[in-house]
């Protein structure tokens, strides 16, 4: 009797177990969905504005810095998008992240499917590329921003980088100034330097030159001492033995014995 009710009892909790995931219910996924990720964030903010800025650094980047943009950009009257991002790795939970600032550009036209210019870049502006997809009216955009980074120094900003882009790409003279540029001019950082080095050279060449007056001074001194005790020494300088003064020739007497 005991085993019937001990049987029955294991039964029921089986029966309970292998029931409950049937009233569980629908497993919802926990990664997040695919317009949730970096590109897809992007894409659609692109579909609002046409330009896109990071909110990773707002100390270097100020809430105006987009509509700074889109007044640059508009100089070159065509449609141009513009991303201003950090630069990415691949991650296992984003695996359509491109590997880098460069490989962006081509993904975010696919995925937008407009006709322009893209351009993605650094914070800084110093990293980055820019394309033009279609359009009746051409612009030598990628010569003009590989022209206007040469031209600058590396801690110029993104709106100067930007700024000079937009010239360039207007200038007319986007070959000659990408193959030919100008020297870059020296980072703030380099010029600290330089002005640190010529501090310490200009101290290096007075403690020389004091030095070297010092000792000269210091040598003259020492030699006409010397040269002074030689003279002393020579006046002083008894006559040689052997030799003694002839002695004074007394006068002859005037006159006679009276």
């Amino acid at each position: 009797m005991r085993r019937g009710w001990f049987v029955l009892v294991i039964g029921g909790l089986l029966a309970c177990c292998t029931a409950a995931p049937a009233f569980a219910g629908p497993v919802r996924p926990t990664g997040p969905p695919a317009a949730q990720t970096r590109i897809g964030a992007i894409v659609a903010q692109l579909k609002r504005d046409h330009v896109y800025v990071t909110d990773q650094v707002p100390r270097a980047l100020p809430p105006s810095t987009a509509g700074e943009i889109k007044a640059l950009v508009g100089r070159l009257q065509v449609p141009t998008y513009v991303v201003v991002t950090s630069p990415a790795r691949r991650s296992d939970d984003d695996t359509h992240a491109p590997s880098d600032l460069e490989s962006l550009v081509p993904v975010l036209h696919d995925r937008l499917g407009k006709d322009g210019v893209y351009m993605v870049v650094d914070p800084r502006g110093a990293l980055g590329d820019v394309q033009q997809f279609g359009g009746t009216r051409r612009i030598d955009v990628e010569d003009a921003y590989e022209a206007a980074t040469s031209e600058l120094p590396y801690e110029a900003g993104l709106l100067k980088v930007l700024a000079r882009f937009v010239d360039i790409a207007l200038s007319g003279q986007v070959q000659e100034r990408a193959h030919h540029p100008s020297p870059r001019p020296k980072s703030a950082v380099r010029r600290e330097l330089d002005a640190y080095d010529r501090g310490n050279h200009e101290a290096a060449v007075k403690n020389n030159t004091a030095l070297g007056v010092g000792s000269g001074l210091g040598g003259l001194i020492v030699l006409g001492l010397l040269v002074g005790r030689r003279i002393h020494r020579g006046r002083r300088r008894p006559a040689p033995p052997g030799k003694k003064k002839p002695p004074p020739k007394k006068l002859a007497k005037q006159g006679g014995k009276r």
